[in-house]
């Protein structure tokens, strides 16, 4: 089997005896334009910030992500990464029963098993093209479950729902007192109707996750933040954790991200721009058997002819060219058809379209 995740280039170097450094990972879902130059340069002359503890409460870091995000500081809590605020939400609720929307991260199942809790399913279907039914969900929803959990934009569908749509299920959990946990890893690639943290201010039960390493290209700060109008879960999330969680480091550089406008609206034009491009590509491929889901996010999921190629296959193919792609058998309710890869250079793009192109021919 080749599911691989995007990190695991060590694993790949040592199977397939590719340098890491040669490997282009469609696998990761990071921004394809890497960190800015302004960045380098500014944490050149902050670097002396590790000299330091930081601050208690990150004053300057979540006045950055208030101005980015629109939200009030109180409303805000940043941590070592999104994972971590993930397990501290699910373990906030003792033994969740949790209501996951599928295909997802494998990790929020994990969180409840390790909280004690019960993991069940919301499995979106193949003929309707992986699309979120609000109305169908929220009817799912009843007094037992504890929590319920959805990445929007999806991972790997890609899809998104509009954060208009998301009313009708966060009404409901409002009403039965669950928590809603919208993870919005990539809701920074997607247009400004799926961002749902403009209803934090609305909804006490709606606990949104946002990370810094995907859109940021830096998945090794270890940061992210959470976004809540729930004062008692701060409170009690923030009175279990340990205190510096978050480096003097990652507080410094995050708060020069979060305030890059030039470098934010570069990747967005960038992203908006070569996932029209790579999806005429792939429209062309229809009569090949190919199928893409429309994607909203940085990256798209493709259903391969099962007649022609499995998923493995072509991620043999793409490896031994030094592209890594994500064989997507190994999430619940898909199979050895899908593949999902994120946009990259417009040259590593074509050079994997035309292999795609190639195995189906």
């Amino acid at each position: 089997m080749s599911t691989f995740h995007g990190s695991d280039l060590e694993k790949i170097e040592e199977r397939y005896g590719i340098p890491r450094d040669e490997i282009i990972s469609f696998a990761a879902n990071v921004s394809p334009l890497g960190i800015s130059e302004g960045f380098i340069d500014v944490m050149r002359d902050r670097l002396r910030c590790i000299e330091k503890y930081p601050e208690r409460d990150y004053r300057d870091l979540r006045r950055a992500v208030s101005k980015y995000c629109g939200v009030p500081t109180d409303s805000i809590i940043v941590g070592n990464g999104s994972s971590e605020l993930i397990g501290a939400v699910i373990r906030h609720k003792k033994k969740p029963k949790t209501l996951i929307v599928a295909p997802a991260y494998s990790e929020y199942e994990r969180y409840v098993r390790l909280a004690g809790g019960e993991a069940l399913y919301f499995d979106l279907q193949e003929e309707e093209s992986f699309e979120l039914d609000t109305g169908r969900l929220a009817g799912m929803t009843d007094e037992s479950f504890d929590m319920l959990i959805i990445c929007n934009p999806l991972n790997p569908t890609s899809g998104a729902v509009r954060a208009g749509d998301m009313r009708v299920i966060l009404d409901r959990c409002e009403e039965l007192g669950m928590i809603c946990m919208v993870d919005e890893t990539y809701v920074d690639f997607a247009d400004e109707v799926f961002d749902v943290s403009c209803l934090t201010s609305e909804y006490q039960c709606l606990f949104v996750i946002r990370s810094m390493s995907k859109f940021f290209c830096a998945p090794g700060l270890r940061l992210g933040y959470a976004l809540t109008s729930n004062r008692n879960i701060i409170s009690e999330i923030d009175g279990v954790r340990d205190p510096w969680m978050v480096s003097s480091f990652a507080e410094t550089a995050g708060a020069y991200m979060l305030g890059d406008r030039e470098y934010i609206g570069r990747v967005k034009a960038y992203i908006r721009e070569e996932r029209e491009r790579v999806c005429i590509r792939l429209s062309k491929l229809k009569d090949k058997g190919i199928k893409y889901y429309t994607p909203q996010a940085n990256f798209v999921l493709v259903r391969l002819p099962e007649q022609r190629i499995s998923a493995d296959r072509l991620f043999e193919m793409a490896i031994r060219k030094k592209m890594m792609i994500r064989d997507c058998s190994s999430f619940r309710g898909l199979d050895e058809s899908y593949i999902r890869f994120c946009f990259m250079g417009k040259e590593d793009d074509d050079r994997l379209l035309d292999l795609i192109e190639e195995s189906v021919s």
